[in-house]
């Protein structure tokens, strides 16, 4: 796994773009003193992330030197698409991942993925777009969406939910086409596909070309920008055997957040020199970087989120267990309160 290609670029040339950001200071950041000094070292210096494509995602990519500050000497980044995720997690492949909140919560549900939502990661990145003919997401019902190259993905569930939501049965009333994101924008753009949903950088390219109109924009509009878009899942025996880790992982996490929401130029450049991002996205990808509320993670309570999305998705039969039982079995917020009281926040 750790050796093979992911997203156009190896494990090699992923630890080495890290190591282009030198240290904490050259991201802009000094450590806060105090935050863990009082705290013993992690049970383990080792720690292994899961990374993907997608730009969203930035904090984890940008935490390793702050990770080096939490006492974790061997960082490994490990590529993990998302239908390998739920064997990584059963296998303890990785100990931390970021993950679509409902993607995360159906792969624990349908598959017995074994993982914790620790944290909320950020709200919004996912945009759906609409042809011109459409004026609405009621508008949908009998027309032709692409929300990924397969079933049961990040912007194939999510649909799901926002199309539930407002009465529509998504199963019986779209037609999907499954094709590769490129493909899927050529046939949006002739008029063969009604709506195409997804994170940046394809809604930001499209709009970008007056292509199509926004029918929703998770950042912004309501109920979608209230819950967590992704969250942080911890590989459920790392976060039972290894709490301190665990937090300390966390920790540095939240603070990569925070680099992302106060310099998000800072935050492409380093995409695109880590080779996550191509160049010809570099602008659209810092759009939705400045466009997406990273800063939530300090008002919204997580558990909200499982809630709100564990509704939805008995709505559409993607889940049987009710919402206290699954946040009962498969939340774990400790570390989060606790950075919470330490950062001096108001905990839930």
């Amino acid at each position: 796994m750790e050796n093979n290609k992911a997203g156009g670029w190896s494990r090699r040339e992923f630890i080495g773009g890290l190591a282009l950001a030198g240290t904490a200071a050259i991201l802009g950041l000094r450590p806060e003193p105090g935050m863990a000094a009082a705290e013993p070292l992690p049970e383990t210096r080792t720690l292994r992330l899961r990374y993907w494509d997608p730009a969203c995602w930035a904090p984890f990519y940008l935490a390793e030197p702050l990770l080096r500050e939490e006492g974790f000497t061997d960082i490994r980044y490990i590529a993990g698409p998302p239908q390998e995720l739920v064997d990584m997690f059963k296998k303890g492949l990785v100990d931390l991942s970021p993950d679509f909140s409902v993607h995360g919560m159906y792969n624990i549900e349908a598959e017995g993925s074994s993982q914790k939502f620790i944290a909320g990661l950020h709200v919004g990145c996912y945009a759906l777009i609409g042809s011109e003919r459409i004026r609405s997401v009621r508008d949908l019902k009998g027309k032709t969406v692409w929300t990924g190259p397969v079933e049961n993905n990040g912007p194939h569930l999510f649909f799901q939910a926002i199309v539930s939501y407002v009465g529509l049965d998504p199963r019986k009333d779209i037609k999907y086409v499954w094709v590769k994101r490129d493909e899927a924008m050529s046939l949006f753009q002739q008029g063969k596909i009604d709506a195409f949903i997804s994170f940046p950088p394809g809604p930001q390219e499209l709009m970008a070309k007056g292509i199509g109109r926004l029918l929703l924009d998770t950042n912004v509009d309501k109920p979608w920008s209230q819950y967590f878009c992704c969250m942080v899942s911890g590989q459920s025996d790392f976060v039972k055997n290894n709490p301190i880790a665990a937090k300390r992982a966390l920790r540095a996490i939240l603070k990569a957040v925070d680099l992302v929401s106060r310099d998000p130029a800072k935050a492409a450049h380093e995409l695109l020199a880590r080779k996550i991002v191509k160049q010809k996205d570099e602008k659209y990808v810092l759009q939705s970087l400045k466009e997406i509320p990273y800063d939530r993670w300090r008002e919204y309570n997580p558990e909200d989120t499982i809630r709100f999305f564990a509704l939805r998705m008995r709505e559409t039969g993607m889940m049987k267990s009710n919402p206290q039982q699954f946040i009962e079995r498969h939340t774990d917020w400790r570390f989060i309160r606790e950075l919470k009281k330490e950062f001096g926040i108001t905990a839930w």
